[in-house]
């Protein structure tokens, strides 16, 4: 389904790019071949004339997620957040597109390169224990989404496709030791929240763990059991240079 260009092999196109950069990646997904998805949009830029061009671009730009590069119009459009539903887009003949990964995150995985912030959303409904060991056996755990700046990415990037939409998340976050005392998976204390009014409900009835709930499209955080069938999100760690 994917094709991978490396851009270490681009050095006479920008060898000074390739110098600041160790490693970048575009996967090209041709799910999208001949299709365009024009909101949201970080910006446009014209008189493209190659995608290679395209995609330097969007490796030159650290918010940068994804391109379309629109070969009839010779457009290159740079959006922020990567997109999975190709049904989501508008039929435009040679259109295609790319998303961006540079360093350690997998391909097919979403990389905020601004927060060093690398996870995919699984959509497969799941326990939080089996949830959990999907994570965790690729070396993963839960997202944690510690700043307003991360909430705000990942619920932007939930809504870019119909495919994710109005699903609740799983995310990492527990206050099952000691009640009320909400902790991340690794022992450190929770000092951002993004709980929906109302929330939590700080309920002993087992409502130990965190999701993002999608019912209303904001992804707010509810307190939930853990025998609740959830989709959810893998995080993967990555060295900060």
């Amino acid at each position: 389904m994917f094709r991978t260009l490396l851009f270490l092999c681009l050095v006479k196109y920008a060898s000074a790019l390739i110098q600041r950069i160790n490693s970048g990646f575009a996967v090209k997904w041709t799910g999208f071949d001949g299709r365009v998805v024009s909101e949201p949009l970080m910006f446009e830029i014209s008189n493209i004339y190659s995608r290679i061009q395209c995609v330097v671009l969007c490796l030159q730009n650290e918010a940068c997620v994804s391109v379309f590069y629109r070969r009839q119009h010779r457009r290159c459009q740079l959006h922020d957040v990567l997109f999975m539903s190709p049904e989501d887009g508008e039929r435009e003949a040679g259109a295609v597109y790319y998303s961006l990964t540079a360093g350690d995150c997998p391909l097919e995985y979403v990389h905020k390169r601004l927060l060093n912030f690398c996870y995919q959303l699984r959509l497969i409904i799941a326990r939080r224990d089996g949830g959990l060991a999907d994570c965790t056996s690729r070396g993963e755990h839960f997202v944690v989404i510690d700043s307003e700046d991360k909430q705000n990415h990942i619920v932007k990037q939930i809504k870019s496709s119909s495919g994710a939409l109005k699903r609740n998340y799983f995310f990492d976050g527990s206050d099952a030791a000691n009640e009320g005392k909400w902790i991340l998976h690794d022992g450190r204390p929770m000092t951002y929240f993004a709980w929906a009014p109302g929330y939590p409900t700080n309920d002993t009835d087992g409502k130990d763990y965190i999701t993002a709930h999608g019912g209303d499209m904001t992804y707010r955080w509810h307190d939930r059991r853990g025998r609740e069938r959830k989709w959810y999100v893998c995080q993967k760690d990555l060295w900060i240079n």
